[in-house]
């Protein structure tokens, strides 16, 4: 995925059902600094967002949504986004971030 740095990017996904705002495991999401070529994890940043501060519901489209607002400090960057659900599920996704 690519992304400007700066942008609030919308991580959407679907529990089948409204299952509240508290799913989020503690200590998730988090944003971990890797190579963008390897995707390895480098030595440099892992930031811990807050949780539920940017989750919510639409019961319309049966959909989570949270927002993952990036510094402008990502351009030039990639990272990997990890996302663990109380049910024990791990989602993650690789951004490369752009100016």
């Amino acid at each position: 995925n690519v992304a400007k740095a700066g942008s609030s990017i919308p991580m959407k996904f679907s529990l089948f059902g409204n299952q509240g705002l508290n799913i989020i495991e503690a200590g998730f999401p988090k944003a971990t600094a890797i190579n963008c070529t390897t995707s390895a994890t480098t030595d440099a940043i892992e930031e811990t967002t807050t949780a539920n501060s940017g989750l919510t519901y639409d019961a319309t489209a049966d959909q989570y949504n949270y927002v993952w607002k990036t510094p402008s400090t990502y351009a030039g960057k990639c990272f990997k986004f990890d996302m663990v659900l109380k049910d024990g599920t791990s989602h993650t996704a690789l951004f490369r971030f752009t100016r």
